[in-house]
């Protein structure tokens, strides 16, 4: 059975690298109004550490604020500052920010006058927002289902059965949980002269495994219909060969189906 070329595949025709190591798209999008920026998206797919950064910063910037509007009011305002030394007023008028914004109120620092209680209101209730955003979003991303499928480094061209040749790659399963019925599909993206790339699916010998618990192998045999017969490494370069593999299957710990895309250069052959 002949493999049917695939017109468009979403990554358009010219690309250094059409999928990325870890899985994500090599697009850079520029132009875009912030109108398109899906900040709570942006926020649950950030990596870890740079997301409890911004967080940090955020609730620090916030306070700050805060403590510059009380330092400009005075520590005449508030009962339990000492005047005298600005920088020990303003420190004073973080930690009551601090204060204020947790909802903690110790009692050693108080407000004194309607206008600072109002802006210790104020920060109040901006507190009590701010931290159901950060709840919302460390929930968001605990709850997100992911994969977490690690790939052999290198795809091997290997001997297959008798006198055969293959593609073959394999992956594991780095969590305990289990995957079931998980599936596998295969391209592969090369440029051809005067017509941009081609994106054609390559048939695996197996498709499907029902239980994922340990590795599996993934092999495309190499037949005279598939679209590597023949080639050699210096035709693999020269076509800017990629090869595009997607799984998805059904995670029992999450109760979701979770998937995972990886890629192979000719150069990683």
């Amino acid at each position: 059975m002949v493999n049917k070329k695939i017109n468009d595949l979403g990554l358009g025709t010219k690309a250094k690298r059409l999928v990325n190591k870890d899985g994500s798209f090599n697009v850079k999008r520029t132009g875009q109004p912030l109108s398109f920026v899906n900040t709570y998206q942006a926020l649950i797919k950030m990596p870890w550490i740079p997301f409890l950064l911004l967080v940090l910063a955020s609730l620090f910037i916030i306070n700050a604020a805060f403590a510059t509007v009380y330092f400009y009011y005075g520590a005449e305002y508030f009962s339990g500052i000492e005047s005298g030394n600005a920088a020990h007023e303003y420190l004073e008028c973080l930690f009551f920010s601090l204060q204020t914004f947790t909802t903690v109120g110790y009692g050693h620092i108080a407000p004194q006058g309607d206008s600072v209680s109002l802006i210790a209101a104020m920060e109040a209730m901006t507190g009590l927002m701010v931290f159901a955003i950060i709840t919302g979003l460390l929930y968001g991303r605990f709850s997100k289902a992911s994969a977490k499928f690690m790939y052999s480094k290198n795809i091997l061209i290997s001997p297959y059965h008798e006198n055969g040749w293959s593609l073959q790659f394999r992956i594991i399963n780095k969590r305990k949980s289990m995957i079931m019925d998980l599936r596998a599909r295969m391209l592969i993206s090369f440029a051809e002269k005067g017509k941009g790339r081609t994106y054609l699916p390559l048939p695996l010998e197996r498709e499907t495994v029902v239980l994922f618990p340990l590795n599996w192998t993934i092999v495309h045999p190499i037949t005279d219909e598939s679209p590597l017969y023949g080639k050699k490494r210096e035709d693999l370069a020269k076509m800017d060969v990629e090869f595009i593999i997607v799984l998805k299957g059904y995670d029992d710990t999450f109760s979701q189906e979770v998937h995972s895309i990886h890629s192979y250069r000719h150069d990683e052959i």
